[in-house]
């Protein structure tokens, strides 16, 4: 028994003289030491040693440094490194690039050699150091030698950067390490700011997206600085944990949507914009998989995988003229180089570089790519204002020339309609010339940039051109003296079936809880007449629209159809507020409102019951308004019953 006891000390003694690296020998020559070219390193994939004693007795599998193999789930690292001090300085501080470790354990080869245990459940006072990197103290005094053990596990399995530092030297790296990144973290948050006002007066999905993954990357730097661990969940350590794998697994999708929006893929590159919306399934699908295993290993492929698509998204945004494309194409080329390649395929999941390069690459990368992305979007909002306002400039001058237009010819009519050109006339001065010189300018202070927010000011212009070619249109309609009975559609119709159809129309249009809607029906034997159905609903339809506009809150609507010995009666009756005599007389002319400042609050411009009545006296009908028996006004048409047999 006791020479089996020799022969296993002999051969572990054997197999560690072989395995043996350089002693770690300080010196007053030099300030910092990276680990990995003195120690021995072993990578436990499945989380078999669980402790320094056991490790010692398994020392053949301590190896010199060597590149680690991409796993999915995560992993315990074992490191052991020979210390001998000669310098004066008896505590020196352990680095290991990363803000926080999930797990590491430091031992000294030595009864109760423990230095320090830290899980994902510790929190950040339980650390010796409080500083944002994770820093340990170790104390070895001069002309002493001694053998540390590390047991560490990293984000992403990504490979740690431990370094040793004297106290000098940790000094300055602590200052720059703090340094560099709240700098960095005040660019980015000057940038977010500008993103943020950009938004606030640009309102499109575009913007919403840069502005989420621009925050994002804040966070990142944030992360990655030690700062969200420090001073926003201290005592949380899972959460931090958790909080840095939402960030890692959020960002690539937040990334695409805002590609895919900013190049409009839909549209100029249906094909590419299906690639990249699988792409956002598989980022999504993998949301879970992430939280569940604690690892972003499958998120990472897939941020690798994704590589030539955004090679081909660079390559076809190159040979697109849109402003501002080419620099669109530089930055997301940035992303890939330092992000997806560097970062990514080369150090997290290849495991080439050391987590310092990593944080470096990240940071770099995603700060170049927020600045070009920034300029991009710049120039094409300037492209497309020069466009609106040079297209807006065109739309006013022609409106200025259709109204010229309508004066000259106006203005040949007879003696009898100069009285109503007057006054529609001088209606008009309020509906389009007020509009047209605040319109004339708001274009002016387009072109000069003194608007507060650009794109709300073309959408306005835009929206009151339109609404002003269609008041045009509809002048002329109304003011035309020739019938409109050849441009209808007059045919027999069931009244019955006309009769339920604008019931049921009228029913889904009139809210039922805060109006009351009826219908009334006196036909005695009228089945068939001629008429243009659509002319007909549009008549009634305006009726019904003026009872709930003028009506109040809560309105009382009766519609009747009526037979007499010669006509078909259509009555539209409301509770609302009664019209004046003089108003009754003009209530189907153009451009007639019964409040005299003309307030369009109310919406319309006085038009409707005009085209009514030339809708109705194409039907060689007559339409009628009178104050109702409910309270408010009553619009009443009648059709000729003899109008059909004209066309049987």
């Amino acid at each position: 028994m006791k020479l089996r006891y020799i022969i296993l000390l002999l051969l572990n003694c054997f197999t560690s003289f072989l395995v043996m690296a350089d002693a770690l020998e300080l010196s007053p020559s030099q300030s910092e030491y990276e680990l990995k070219k003195y120690g021995l390193f072993f990578h436990d994939y499945n989380k078999q040693i669980r402790s320094v004693e056991q490790l010692q007795t398994l020392s053949h599998l301590l190896k010199p440094y060597e590149i680690q193999k991409p796993n999915p789930k995560g992993y315990w690292k074992w490191a052991k490194v020979d210390i001998t001090n000669h310098t004066q300085e008896p505590t020196w501080y352990v680095s290991f690039g990363f803000a926080r470790l999930p797990v590491l354990e430091m031992y000294w080869q030595s009864q109760n050699g423990e230095i320090i245990s830290l899980n994902e459940s510790s929190k950040f006072t339980d650390r010796p150091f409080k500083h944002p990197q994770l820093y340990i103290p170790i104390e070895i005094s001069p002309k002493q030698s001694k053998t540390l053990y590390i047991k560490y596990q990293t984000f992403a399995n990504a490979p740690a950067n431990i370094r040793i530092h004297s106290p000098k030297n940790f000094i300055q790296t602590m200052q720059m390490s703090v340094l560099n990144n709240a700098i960095i973290v005040g660019i980015v948050l000057a940038i977010l700011l500008i993103v943020i006002v950009n938004l606030f007066f640009n309102r499109n999905l575009t913007n919403v997206f840069y502005a989420i993954w621009t925050s994002m990357f804040l966070f990142i730097v944030i992360d990655m600085a030690g700062f969200t661990y420090q001073y926003f969940w201290p005592e949380v350590g899972q959460f931090s944990n958790m909080f840095s794998i939402v960030l890692m697994v959020l960002v690539p999708i937040l990334h695409i949507l805002f590609v895919r929006s900013f190049l409009q893929l839909k549209y100029h590159h249906p094909t590419l914009d299906k690639i990249y919306i699988g792409s956002l399934l598989i980022y999504c699908a993998l949301v879970p998989v992430a939280l569940w295993l604690q690892s972003v290993f499958y998120n990472l492929l897939a941020s690798s995988l994704i590589i030539p698509v955004f090679l081909y998204t660079c390559y076809w945004c190159m040979k697109q003229h849109a402003p501002g494309i080419k620099i669109f194409a530089v930055s997301l080329f940035n992303h890939v180089l330092f992000v997806n390649i560097l970062a990514i395929l080369g150090a997290s999941f290849g495991n080439i570089f050391a987590n310092f390069d990593i944080s470096t690459y990240i940071k770099v990368g995603y700060l170049i790519e927020v600045c070009l992305f920034t300029v991009a979007m710049a120039v094409q909002h300037k492209s497309v204002q020069y466009q609106l306002v040079y297209h807006l400039q065109k739309q006013v001058s022609s409106l200025n020339e259709t109204v010229l237009q309508e004066q000259q010819v106006s203005l040949q009519n007879s003696e009898q309609s100069k009285k109503n050109e007057l006054r529609l006339f001088t209606d008009l001065s309020h509906e389009l010339r007020t509009p047209l010189t605040v319109m004339k300018i708001q274009v002016e202070s387009l072109q000069h940039n003194i608007v507060d927010n650009v794109h709300e000011s073309y959408k306005k212009l835009h929206d009151k051109i339109d609404e002003l070619n269609e008041f045009i249109n509809t002048l002329m309609l109304v003011s035309d003296s020739k019938d409109l009975h050849y441009g209808l559609n007059i045919e027999p119709i069931q009244l019955e079936p006309f009769i339920q159809q604008v019931t049921d129309s009228c029913s889904r249009t009139i809210d039922s809880h805060h109006h009351c809607f009826s219908v009334h029906s006196e036909l005695n034997g009228l089945s068939t007449i001629s008429m243009d159905t659509k002319a007909i609903k549009q008549v009634i339809d305006e009726a019904i629209a003026n009872a709930l506009k003028f009506g109040g809150s809560s309105v009382q609507i009766q519609l009747s159809f009526i037979e007499t010995e010669k006509n078909l009666i259509v009555r539209i009756e409301n509770s609302g507020e009664p019209l004046t005599f003089d108003a009754h007389q003009l209530l189907f002319e153009p451009l007639f409102r019964q409040e005299p400042s003309r307030n369009s609050t109310l919406g319309g411009k006085g038009m409707g019951l005009a085209i009514c009545k030339k809708l109705i006296d194409a039907h060689h009908g007559e339409i009628t308004s009178y104050n109702s028996a409910l309270g408010g006004v009553t619009i009443e048409f009648k059709l000729p019953k003899s109008f059909a047999y004209e066309f049987a």
